[in-house]
């Protein structure tokens, strides 16, 4: 039955595209006896990235938002000499970003382009996909199926010097209109489930001067409405969860000025733009005002840090698992299953707890002891304990700090803001890796050397980041203290 639920409303947040509200959930799943509640339905949607939360309690699908949007990319001199395209990051973001570059369609006069496989060098691959963020490039380039059998993610995902790509032809477009270096393709989103995307040639090339000017003159404008809308962004949201996420938001907000046929490209605009870049972020990548730091707490925030840390920064979320794989750490470690321990190792040390909290996390502990204990195995649980023990151990130092800092309250804003970011990032990579090692269908044999590459690589950006953050909080609690 859940699985039915799942399928239709996975269908509805796909396809839907008018503003909808809580309502329309409950319908849908109100014909197999389930009902929620106001709230949980809006915790739902405002954590679903195929959703959008608009004003009033109204929400609007990625596919209602840009189905029938328009954008645009110029091919560049190594395409048009292989006579394709990359789709790469151009379709950010319009098309679904869980679905692969080599995965969307290309419609020209009524017939799907045909797939073409550009050979490159390593660098220029890379570029395709500038906006997933250069730490997440060679993944992208890895889980095209053409590189399968590269094994690049076997070998830490460093790229071979020479890489294939899985690209779409162009060899119509050009035998039609003699499509030159400086055209440009102009793109029209049809479906955005199925990744199906409409292609117009822009001859460029056979433009009169005037033409060209007065196409400048609407790339210039184009270009300088999305910078007004990215530093709107960032005021408002701050730095999102990725680059396609900031600007998801740009665009949705300003759809009219920029998702016309007079468009530019955003990989045209950041080459024109003064105001932004691609900032460091922490250990990531994200669009900000360039030359400037990405702070974890402005404007966007600043009024949460009443509420603590966690409401500040969302990614502060402890994985569900986290009982459970301090339990099964005990199990491997033939360890009598002690509440009391077992308490100590899934709180923050310094944290306080009232005596019913304790009553009540005690019994859950008792409960899930007796069903784990029921079913473990020990042989089978071997090639992954260490890691989870590992990943424990770097988890638990990471929320004692941001415990600690917690406390500091408002005074966060005066913390380094990038070693901030990283604590921020290594709680949330660790507790990721504490879920995927505590779901045997997700840790794969292939996945734990790279689980343990990334560990070793967290720990030491944990023992980089821990000096400064423990001074910043001894100063501010040095500043709680007055000679009398």
């Amino acid at each position: 039955m859940y699985g039915k639920i799942e399928k239709v409303l996975s269908q509805f947040l796909r396809t839907f595209d008018r503003p909808f509200t809580t309502t329309e959930i409950n319908l849908l799943l109100k014909p197999y006896g389930e009902k929620a509640t106001i709230e949980e339905i809006d915790e739902f949607l405002r954590t679903d990235d195929r959703v959008f939360a608009l004003e009033g309690h109204y929400y609007m699908t990625h596919a209602g938002v840009f189905n029938g949007m328009f954008f645009s990319f110029v091919p560049t001199a190594k395409e048009l000499e292989q006579k394709l395209f990359i789709p790469g990051d151009r379709c950010i973001p319009f098309a679904d970003c869980e679905m692969l570059s080599s995965q969307l369609k290309f419609i020209y006069n009524d017939r799907i382009l045909p797939k073409k496989i550009m050979t490159t060098d390593c660098n220029t691959a890379r570029d395709f996909f500038t906006f997933f963020g250069d730490e997440y490039a060679s993944q992208y380039i890895a889980a095209d199926p053409i590189n399968n059998k590269a094994e690049i993610a076997n070998n830490n995902f460093e790229l071979p010097s020479k890489i294939n790509l899985t690209g779409i032809s162009l060899e119509k477009v050009i035998s039609d209109f003699n499509f030159h270096k400086g055209d440009r393709i102009l793109c029209r989103m049809v479906d955005w489930d199925q990744g199906i995307i409409e292609v117009f040639p822009i001859l460029n090339h056979r433009k009169t001067i005037l033409e060209l000017n007065e196409e400048i003159g609407k790339i210039k404008l184009w270009n300088e409405n999305l910078e007004n809308a990215l530093l709107g962004s960032f005021d408002k949201m701050g730095p999102c969860s990725s680059m396609e996420q900031q600007l998801s938001f740009a665009f949705l907000e300003h759809r009219k000025e920029l998702c016309t046929p007079a468009c530019g490209s955003i990989h045209e605009f950041l080459t024109s733009t003064k105001k932004i870049n691609m900032e460091l972020f922490g250990v990531e990548t994200r669009l900000w005002k360039k030359g400037e730091d990405v702070p974890a707490v402005g404007k966007w925030n600043r009024e949460m840090l009443r509420s603590g840390l966690e409401a500040c920064l969302p990614t502060l979320q402890p994985p569900v698992c986290l009982l459970d794989c301090i339990i099964k750490d005990r199990l491997f470690n033939k360890k009598e299953i002690e509440p009391e321990e077992i308490l100590k190792d899934f709180l923050p040390e310094e944290m306080e707890i009232s005596k019913e909290e304790e009553e009540f996390i005690t019994l859950q502990i008792l409960k899930r002891s007796d069903i784990l204990r029921e079913h473990y195995n020990w042989l089978a649980d071997f090639p992954v304990a260490s890691l989870r023990h590992k990943a424990l151990g770097l988890f638990a130092k990471v929320q004692n700090l941001v415990f600690d800092i917690d406390g500091a309250g408002e005074k966060i804003e005066r913390f380094p803001q990038q070693e901030l970011v990283i604590l921020s990032q290594l709680f949330a990579h660790a507790a990721r890796i504490l879920d995927m090692l505590s779901n045997e269908n997700e840790c794969k044999d292939d996945d734990r050397d790279a689980l343990k590459l990334s560990l070793e690589g967290m720990e030491m950006n944990f023992e980089d980041i821990c000096p400064e953050l423990r001074n910043a909080l001894d100063r501010c609690y040095a500043e709680q203290f007055k000679v009398v």
